[in-house]
């Protein structure tokens, strides 16, 4: 990490049992990813896919998220907080972070657009002024190559809500026009989806503010 170009951050993805919390800990990346959802009893975990997707089984073992935050302020590391449900994990989340005693530079969180919409947003930035806050903006980039200016102008509407950082994933064919473009305007990029160190090495050389 100390040979990376200063502006940026690095992301441990997916910390989201005791095993990958035990090996971001005694790594040196500053910041640790936890995806939050509900399961189908309504408890708030951290887990990465949906149940929908992946069902759930006996053979799981959630992480309680009191747990993951806990050991992350004790450590004094940065959490990212992925929240999966949208709006009904807000109060949960907002209260297991005020319980911590988390300081605005060591919090960010990210969610989609439809998980948490404008009210959403703006509540995070509310409750956190210092926070970053985070979301995906992959669905901009036919209008990034087609009408730039109604693409810039969404990234405003979004700014406009507390959003400070935007993510895009890497891999794609419109990865590169659509980092160049929110860099362009003067917004922080976060790029997700870095499978390898090939793919790592190549995605530093866009200088995202975060990776």
């Amino acid at each position: 990490e100390d040979d990376l170009p200063d502006q940026v951050q690095l992301v441990w993805h997916g910390v989201n049992d005791e095993a990958h919390l035990r090996e971001f800990l005694s790594s040196r990346v500053a910041w640790g990813e936890c995806d939050l959802r509900r399961d189908p009893r309504q408890r708030l975990v951290p887990r990465h896919d949906s149940f929908e997707r992946a069902p759930w089984t006996r053979d799981e073992a959630p992480l309680p998220p009191a747990t993951a935050l806990e050991a992350f302020a004790r450590h004094a590391r940065g959490l990212k907080l992925d929240l999966k449900d949208g709006p009904g994990v807000l109060n949960e989340v907002l209260g297991l972070v005020q319980r911590y005693e988390f300081e605005d530079d060591r919090l960010w969180f990210n969610a989609s657009i439809e998980a948490v919409g404008a009210e959403g947003f703006r509540r995070l930035r509310s409750a956190h002024p210092g926070a970053i806050v985070q979301c995906p903006v992959d669905f901009l980039a036919p209008l990034v190559l087609a009408a730039p200016e109604q693409a810039r102008a969404v990234l405003r509407m979004l700014a406009g809500w507390g959003i400070s950082r935007f993510s895009v994933a890497w891999g794609q064919d419109s990865t590169l026009p659509l980092v160049q473009a929110v860099q362009d305007w003067g917004y922080d990029i976060n790029l997700y989806a870095v499978p390898d160190h090939e793919s790592f090495l190549q995605a530093v050389l866009l200088l995202p503010r975060s990776l």
